[in-house]
Order: structure tokens, then C-alpha cells, then sequence
């Protein structure tokens, strides 16, 4: 059986923006305490408009019950923060991360996007994905993305 063809989202940048970053796969994980604070003075200085956040910003996300506690999610949650208050913040879920939910798009700031999603910005469209989903020969992985973001 053919898997089903997903429906694009499309998201249309405003007037306003000139620069848009993207970023995927940084695996932020308390162990690794340079990447974070690399993270985070990027966070601070980019001088971006716009931040896409495309999957696998963390290393493992297991639920927003974890913001209730001081600590790694966080500190990152705060970071996250303080960039949307200065320029759009989006955030698509990968393959680590797909249990980021409502809880930490509040604590951010961030707009969570539905992969894949089509951003319409200086009269160029772009496809917007964490690419997990495009891995249709691996039907292993695919039985198992299918069953772990079933509600």
C-alpha cells in the first residue's frame, strides 16, 4: 500500500520580513552545554526576522509536563522566549522532539508548524520539512513514526 501523500500547510510571510534562518537537527541535550550556549547567543543576535526551528532541536523532548521543573527544558523554553519577543519564532516537530506540544509553544513564544509546510516569502515559495517522513523505504521507521504520533 502506497503511503498517503501529506497535505501542505502554507504559512505567508508578512510585508515586513527581510531575513528569515533555518535551523534543524541541533540535538540540544544537557550534556552538551557548549551547543546550548552556542544556541543560545545565536538565539539572541541573529538578526533574522524570522526563526524556523525545523525538528530535532532537542536531543529527546518527553512531554511539556518538564517545564513545571527549573532546569535544561527550561532554560530553553526562557531562550526561546526572549528571541520571540524581537522576531517570529516557528517550530516543527522531528523525529526527537515530536512530544513538544501546546505547553512549550506557550512558554516560547513559538508558532508550531505542521509538517511539511509551504512558506510563501519574497515571492519564492519553499517546502518546509523535517524530512522524516520522506523516508518511505524504511517501513520500520515509518510503522513506528505512524504509531508514536497516533493521539
Amino acid at each position: 500500500m502506497a503511503p498517503a501523500v501529506p497535505r501542505f500547510a502554507q504559512l505567508l510571510a508578512p510585508a515586513n520580513w527581510r531575513t528569515a534562518d533555518f535551523i534543524s537537527d541541533l540535538h540540544l541535550q544537557p550534556s552538551e552545554p557548549a551547543t546550548f550556549e552556542a544556541w543560545r547567543r545565536y538565539m539572541q543576535t541573529t538578526p533574522a526576522d524570522a526563526v524556523f526551528i525545523l525538528g530535532d532541536l532537542f536531543e529527546v523532548w518527553v512531554g511539556d509536563d518538564v517545564l513545571a521543573l527549573p532546569g535544561f527544558e527550561a532554560d530553553c523554553a526562557a531562550v526561546m522566549r526572549a528571541a520571540s519577543l524581537r522576531l517570529d519564532l516557528f517550530f516543527m516537530h522531528g523525529n526527537r522532539d515530536f512530544l513538544a506540544g501546546g505547553g512549550l509553544m506557550a512558554a516560547a513564544g513559538a508558532t508550531l508548524l505542521q509538517d511539511p509546510t509551504v512558506l510563501a516569502f519574497d515571492d519564492q515559495r519553499f517546502v518546509l520539512t523535517h524530512g522524516d517522513a520522506l523516508c518511505l523505504d524504511d517501513h520500520d521507521y515509518m510503522a513506528f513514526r505512524a504509531q508514536v504520533r497516533t493521539p
